[in-house]
């Protein structure tokens, strides 16, 4: 009876096992098709190029729009299409085993927005500006408005001057559309203007005028006015242009910092640094102190130069709370510190033993309101420093002193390091043909290099563990609450909608900060070496995990999830080992490169 039961039992595990393998056979032999970009039914899209991709059973045959194209191993395809008219079908279509599916999406090219003059002879549209304006003797104030073409335009700025002419421009100036008047205002010292309104106005027969007044307020300042920063999170900005990334940015600014405001555009105000240099800074970030108040400045005091076992301490009198911009450079390694308002009064400065990390502090005085600290460091690598006011307005410049290894064998032992998988929740980053998305590929990359690093002895610090969104701000905050000694953020690459992503291949490293480019360069090199091809190594790259100054850091663009090609490396589990492998091996050499040694006990003979 055992035996027949036993034969019984074996009849059953091969019957099931048989049918699992009927169902994974019939499963790899269906026809499928996803739709990858176009991402939905139909999509706005002003330009004359789109890329579109999809997925099907690697076994099928595609088309797009009837033109035969390839299949990857990963059911990946892919093409560039022309949009020329003002709507284009895409035709996503494929075949298998006499067996067919197919899909139609569409691309519409938006409507030239017109205006509507039939009740009005100045439209709302092209107005400029478009928020509230504050200017200050020696700038123009440009101004601007659609309406009826073919007359006379004149603006007024209510209660302070009327009947400033305005230009008619060429269309071809302005994207072919008719009726765009422009007008310019030099603003003069003595004058002053407060909230004003703009009114436009076209000639209506020969004493009257059609009109319309703006939404926006003008303001001309005289002298400069002091805000106070409010924020923990506030940054000053270079310009008022903006890209994907947002501005370009000096850095961050401490909370209670004192400003010097001489104008306002776009929600953001102009802060005048010194006579030279000015930047800018969203208003939501600064409380207006009072019109009245003197521009803030302030005498420096005497230097000090002390350190503890971990980092060295600069301190800077300061009679006032004044904004600052550090830069750095390398061999030699500096850090060069300029505080704005400030004149020097400076007349000694003591440095104590203690201070190992600190080879010299140097001052100078490099414009009347513009006080320069150089401080060059005793050794090959900034491991990153921190800028606040302590006590009073007292300015602290904390340098963190190179790690000391315990190991050369092992150097990572005992490290501290900060892995980020990029994106994550509701961001899932870029899309491959086959269907992965970024936030996927980066989590499983990072556990792979979490795994590596600990193996190797360090202590990982992890900014995502799951598929949740983490704001970039608290990832910052993650690495420094757990005293990382650096963070390496893992992300894949991808182009946009209008370049061919069959023409763009490769891996990357980014920096901002040219204290880090050595990090950056480490990490270039050995993505390289996996065979990838060279895609750059780009520095003073304005990506938020780039930009703090406290700890180095490198983004390491792994490969473009775009091309097919390198989207099945990407989700090759033994490439994305080597991956990791090499980001171990090259944090492994920047510490060896730049840190002290505790022992020589366990070097390698050679």
């Amino acid at each position: 009876m055992k035996q027949i039961g036993l034969l019984f039992l074996c009849c059953i595990i091969f019957s099931a096992v048989s049918l699992g393998q009927e169902m994974e056979e019939s499963e790899s032999d269906s026809l499928y098709l996803n739709i990858i970009i176009p991402e939905q039914d139909t999509v706005i899209y002003p330009f004359s190029r789109y890329r579109v991709a999809a997925n099907t059973n690697p076994n099928a045959v595609a088309y797009i729009n009837g033109k035969k194209v390839k299949v990857y191993s990963s059911g990946a395809f892919i093409t560039m299409i022309d949009h020329d008219a003002d709507t284009t079908d895409i035709i996503f279509s494929v075949e298998m085993n006499g067996e067919s599916l197919s899909d139609t999406m569409m691309l519409v090219r938006p409507a030239p927005e017109e205006p509507d003059l039939s009740k009005n002879v100045i439209s709302d549209l092209m107005v400029e500006p478009r928020s509230d304006t504050w200017l200050e003797p020696g700038e123009a104030l440009h101004v601007q408005f659609q309406g009826k073409p073919g007359e006379d335009a004149y603006f007024n700025i209510n209660g302070f001057t009327d009947n400033i002419k305005m230009e008619e421009v060429s269309p071809r100036l302005v994207g072919g559309k008719k009726g765009v008047y422009r007008g310019t205002y030099y603003v003069k010292d003595g004058d002053i203007v407060k909230d004003a309104a703009i009114t436009f106005k076209i000639k209506k027969g020969l004493l009257g005028y059609h009109k319309r007044e703006s939404t926006f307020k003008v303001s001309f300042l005289p002298e400069p006015i002091v805000g106070e920063v409010i924020a923990d999170d506030a940054y000053l900005n270079v310009g008022l242009g903006t890209d994907r990334l947002g501005g370009t940015k000096y850095g961050s600014i401490p909370e209670g910092v004192k400003l010097n405001i001489s104008g306002m555009q776009q929600g953001m105000y102009k802060v005048r640094l010194s006579e030279s240099l000015d930047a800018w800074i969203p208003s939501r970030f600064v409380e207006l102190t009072g019109d009245d108040l003197e521009p803030v400045s302030s005498l420096t005091g005497n230097i000090r130069v002390s350190g503890s076992s971990s980092h060295d301490l600069i301190r800077v009198t300061l009679s006032e709370k004044l904004p600052f911009i550090s830069t750095q450079e390398i061999d030699p390694n500096k850090i060069i510190v300029d505080i704005f308002g400030a004149t020097s009064n400076t007349n000694w400065k003591i440095k104590y033993l203690t201070s190992e990390g600190i080879e010299s502090v140097d001052w100078e005085q490099v414009e009347n309101d513009r006080f320069r600290l150089i401080i060059k460091l005793n050794n090959t690598q900034n491991w990153g420093y921190s800028i606040d006011y302590g006590w009073g307005s007292i300015l602290d410049i904390r340098i963190k002193r190179p790690p000391t290894l315990t190991s050369v064998i092992k150097p990572l032992t005992g490290r501290v390091i900060a892995v980020d998988a990029g994106h994550g929740g509701s961001n899932n980053g870029s899309l491959g043909a086959a269907g992965f998305q970024e936030k996927e590929v980066t989590l499983q990359i990072s556990e792979l290099l979490k795994a590596k690093l600990e193996e190797a002895g360090a202590e990982v610090v992890m900014t995502r563990t799951d598929d949740s969104y983490v704001y970039m701000s608290e990832r910052k905050e993650i690495t420094l609450d757990n005293n990382a000694d650096l963070l390496v953020s893992i992300h894949t690459n991808s182009i946009g909608y209008g370049s061919n992503p069959l023409d763009i291949t490769g891996t990357g490293s980014f920096y901002k900060h040219i204290a880090f480019k050595p990090l950056a360069e480490i990490m270039y090199d050995r993505m390289t070496s996996l065979g990838l091809d060279d895609y750059g190594l780009t520095g003073s790259f304005n990506f938020t995990l780039n930009a703090p100054i406290e700890f180095p850091n490198v983004l390491v663009e792994t490969a473009f999830i775009s091309n097919p090609e390198e989207e099945i490396l990407l989700t090759d589990t033994d490439f994305q080992h080597k991956i990791a492998e090499q980001i171990v091996a090259g944090l492994e050499q920047f510490y060896l490169e730049h840190s002290f040694i505790e022992s020589v006990s366990e070097m390698p003979e050679k």
